[in-house]
């Protein structure tokens, strides 16, 4: 797969080296289609251009990167954002990026993102799930959907879609729902996918997810837990 890529940032010197360290992909993995020193210039390019991933700046001289969030209605493109600063990041998740990279960025860095957004785009046609919200219903591929907690009737689903949404559901439902798309109960209130826990915790009795969250797990689910994803 070749992403068409799209570079946002206002200074050049940070355009032209982020171009030098995308020439290792070129042809292969990367089709540069289009640089923009501001959102601004973003939003035009967008007119006549459809990119599979933008990697964009976040403090520009007029603009702020977040701001295309609200710019943008429909996102069909993967952002990475590339910013000086690492106090940004979780807000960044929270608008459903697939990377974050710290200047100066690093060749392993930006090698991890274009794999990252590589198996996104290859599962765009995997199972979606609907869930039914106070703004309707919201499509989910099920692979972007991190894990679920309860909340009494209703349920969080948190994912790398964006904000966490409030659904209906207890965690009950969404558990058979699930069971077929390898998310296992690991507490009375938690729900988590397999592919995206990073890290098991014992002593702590924790999960480390890949978004850098922390989900308990109950000590009656720790052996069937451990057992169920070995390796991890």
């Amino acid at each position: 797969m070749i992403l068409k890529c799209i570079i946002v940032d206002d200074e050049p010197n940070a355009r032209a080296l982020l171009k030098s360290l995308l020439d290792e992909f070129i042809d292969t993995e990367i089709e540069l289609i289009g640089e923009a020193q501001d959102l601004n210039g973003l939003v035009n390019l967008l007119q006549t251009r459809k990119p599979d991933l933008i990697f964009l700046d976040l403090e520009m001289k007029s603009s702020f990167g977040f701001d295309l969030f609200q710019k943008i209605e429909k996102k069909y493109f993967e952002v990475v954002i590339t910013s000086a600063h690492s106090q940004y990041a979780l807000k960044a998740f929270e608008y459903g990026i697939a990377g974050y990279l710290v200047k100066p960025i690093s060749p392993f860095g930006l090698r991890g993102v274009i794999n990252r957004v590589i198996q996104i785009l290859s599962k765009s046609k995997e199972p979606q799930i609907s869930f039914h919200t106070q703004d309707g219903q919201v499509p989910i591929p099920v692979g972007k959907i991190s894990r679920i907690e309860a909340d009494r009737n209703y349920s969080w689903v948190h994912g790398t879609f964006g904000k966490p949404i409030l659904i209906s559901k207890n965690l009950g439902l969404m558990e058979s729902q699930l069971a077929d798309h390898g998310f296992i109960r690991i507490h009375h209130s938690h729900l988590v996918a397999k592919a995206h826990i990073v890290k098991v915790r014992k002593v702590e009795n924790m999960l480390e997810m890949a978004d850098g969250s922390l989900v308990p797990f109950s000590r009656e689910r720790r052996k069937s837990l451990i057992s169920s994803i070995k390796g991890i």
